[in-house]
């Protein structure tokens, strides 16, 4: 049933007249009788009696405009829910990497819980890997994840933005305080790094073998707060992304240890299942992370 027929009837019915219905919808009338003739031939009745050049309505007319207004009504319903999505009532399934979550992701949660109060968000972290799945088979709506730059054809992304990985130690630590601080010296010292099956291990071992070295004498943690904190009380070096590391570094805590050495590119992405629609609090959602931390390549 096409609601622009539902609202002629509306039209004609309360100004009992098609010539005038057709002035106020600006169309000719001839478009308002096929609108009606075609209403009437869905619903299976007449809705107007035509006695002379008068119009009335029938009895199944009457108790149709009861039931157009109802549907008129829910259609601006409808319509109006874009403009006042804040006050949909929803739920938001949001994977975010460990590292994302303690160091960004964290901050939007309640400025996003400001504007959405009725909107549900359920965070949940893991692995890349088991995150990236949960989002192909729907348990996820979006993912927020460092990794290589997106391939996969069903996902999309909708932000992404370059990072970087860097070598850190305590200020204090005291293999490093000297000034010949190169790739090779890097790893000669203890590292304290993450689970096996992590980015930044992988990007670490790589780099190591790429200058014939092995890491040395290392601590696995699969916590990035507590590989940081056991960087800080002087056990080892960590390679983790600089955003994870930024205000320890600024505030004295950690020292960056300047070795040029390149690493694989990744980005900090968000990603959705490509036949899923961007509600607009998704969209929201995504435009303040922008705010908060501009794309860039």
């Amino acid at each position: 049933m096409d609601i622009r027929n539902v609202k002629t009837f509306v039209r004609v019915a309360e100004l009992k007249s098609f010539t005038k219905a057709a002035e106020k919808l600006n169309y000719v009338q001839s478009t308002v009788t096929a609108q009606i003739k075609q209403l009437e031939k869905e619903l299976g009745y007449s809705l107007f009696d035509r006695i002379g050049k008068r119009i009335s309505l029938t009895v199944m007319g009457e108790s149709f405009l009861t039931i157009a207004y109802e549907l008129l009504h829910v259609t601006e319903k409808a319509e109006n829910l874009n403009a006042n999505s804040n006050d949909i009532r929803a739920v938001l399934r949001v994977g975010v990497s460990e590292s994302l979550l303690i160091s960004v992701f964290k901050d939007l949660i309640p400025e996003f819980k400001q504007k959405f109060k009725n909107v549900d968000l359920r965070i949940r972290s893991g692995h890349t890997v088991d995150l990236l799945e949960q989002l192909r088979q729907n348990d996820l709506d979006l993912l927020f994840v460092a990794k290589a730059r997106n391939t996969d054809p069903d996902l999309k992304c909708y932000y992404a933005r370059k990072e970087e990985s860097v070598f850190v130690s305590s200020p204090t630590y005291e293999d490093m305080n000297g000034n010949n601080i190169n790739i090779e010296n890097i790893f000669k010292q203890n590292f304290i790094v993450t689970e096996r099956e992590g980015m930044y291990y992988f990007y670490l071992t790589k780099l190591a073998a790429e200058h014939n070295a092995a890491i040395k004498d290392w601590i696995e943690v699969d916590n990035v707060l507590v590989i940081i904190e056991l960087v800080k009380r002087g056990m080892g070096i960590a390679f983790l992304p600089e955003y994870l590391l930024s205000n320890e570094i600024k505030s004295g805590n950690l020292k960056k240890l300047n070795i040029s050495a390149s690493t694989d590119t990744y980005f900090s992405q968000i990603l959705c299942h490509k036949d899923r629609w961007v509600t607009p609090f998704m969209e929201e959602l995504i435009n303040m992370l922008r705010a908060k931390r501009p794309e860039r390549d």
